[in-house]
């Protein structure tokens, strides 16, 4: 993601990933619960995993809702006080982990349509 920040300023995917949290605490919060997508996804694909499709299924939609509506953001709050930073231009990272996002919720979908065939 790059923003305009005093300077234009690229915002490392993988960064993004690890203290996206901060901006719960930190003056953001809507950013910050766009990055709950990240526990929500998690978690969704090791119940995947346990064959628990249905709560898999829910979290799986829920992070996928957070993900996407990140793409409704014109600007990021950037500290406590409220200094706001547009953003420019959101890069690949963003993209692949959005489309990530998408898929796991689509193959839960198919994978939840498919256990009810099986028991009919």
């Amino acid at each position: 993601m790059t923003y305009y920040y005093f300077g234009t300023v690229k915002y490392l995917s993988f960064s993004a990933f690890l203290f996206g949290w901060m901006h719960l605490g930190g003056g953001g919060f809507p950013e910050g619960c766009v990055w709950l997508a990240n526990p929500f996804y998690f978690t969704g694909l090791f119940l995947l995993c346990r064959q628990k499709n249905n709560t898999a299924v829910l979290l799986l939609m829920v992070s996928s809702i957070l993900a996407l509506s990140f793409l409704a953001f014109g600007n990021l709050t950037m500290t406590k006080s409220g200094r706001i930073a547009p953003i420019i231009q959101l890069n690949t990272g963003h993209f692949f982990w959005l489309a990530s996002i998408i898929l796991a919720f689509f193959s839960s979908l198919y994978l939840r349509v498919k256990t009810i065939e099986v028991c009919y």
